[in-house]
Order: C-alpha cells, then structure tokens, then sequence
C-alpha cells in the first residue's frame, strides 16, 4: 500500500471545500438573485452571470469531486483530474476578471458586498487554479 501524504490529503480536503463552496453559492444565486424581480445587478451582469452554472457545475465540480477521491484513494487519477479541475478554474476565472474589469465590477463604492464577492471568486480561482495545476502536473511525473 502507497505511504500516506499529507499534500493529496491537503489538497483533496481544499478541493471538497470548493465544491461545496459552489455548490452553495449557486444555490444561493437560484434562490435569490434568479428569483428576485428587483435584482441588484444590471442585465448585462445577470446575463453574464447566467453563464457560469454550467462550466462550474458541469466540469469544475465533477473534476474537484473526482480529484478529491483519487486523491483520498491515493490513486493516480487523482492528480490528472486536479489538473482538469485547475483548467477550469484558471479559465472561468479569468473570464470573470476580464468581465469585472471592462464592467467595473471590482468597484466596491459602487457595487459594495457584490465587489468583495467578485474580487474573493476571482482571486481563489486564479491563486488555487495554478497551484492545483502544478501540483497535479509534478505528481503525475513521479
């Protein structure tokens, strides 16, 4: 049997804790933003915002659910699914950083709690996203 280590054991509980991290803010965006008529946030951020359940439920959550249990199980998988789970991360966070920039969303005079939110999203998806990435890719190379 494999010897124990403390980074996949580190890293499996970081990726769990992001999957219910999306988990929970999609389920508090449908219960809220979806369903509120009188919205904070403009169209164009609504519209944008919309575009995001899919890539994050749909490929980084099963990814970090994935690469959480290879990681727990000490297979190799587990490494190579961390990596997909970076990709995406890196990606949708820095279609995000591109959005908030051009739209001014990182205003926290004007948008207040929503800025913070965006400035916390963005900076764990681009931070966490390379370091899954290099730590999945030295892994597979051993």
């Amino acid at each position: 049997m494999e010897e124990f280590k403390v980074l996949d054991f580190i890293f499996a509980i970081l990726q769990i804790t992001l999957a219910v991290g999306l988990m929970g803010f999609w389920g508090m965006f449908y219960v809220t933003e979806y369903k509120n008529k009188d919205r904070k946030m403009s169209e164009t951020e609504y519209k944008h915002e919309l575009s995001f359940p899919l890539p994050d439920l749909g490929w980084v959550l099963p990814n970090l659910i994935i690469s959480s249990i290879g990681l727990l199980l000490r297979e190799p998988f587990g490494y190579f699914f961390t990596i997909t789970a970076a990709s995406g991360m890196m990606f949708l966070g820095l279609i995000d950083l591109a959005f908030n920039l051009q739209n001014k969303g990182f205003n926290i005079k004007e948008h207040g709690f929503d800025a913070y939110m965006s400035i916390f999203i963005v900076s764990i998806m681009l931070i966490l996203g390379p370091i899954f990435l290099i730590f999945g890719w030295f892994n597979m190379m051993l």
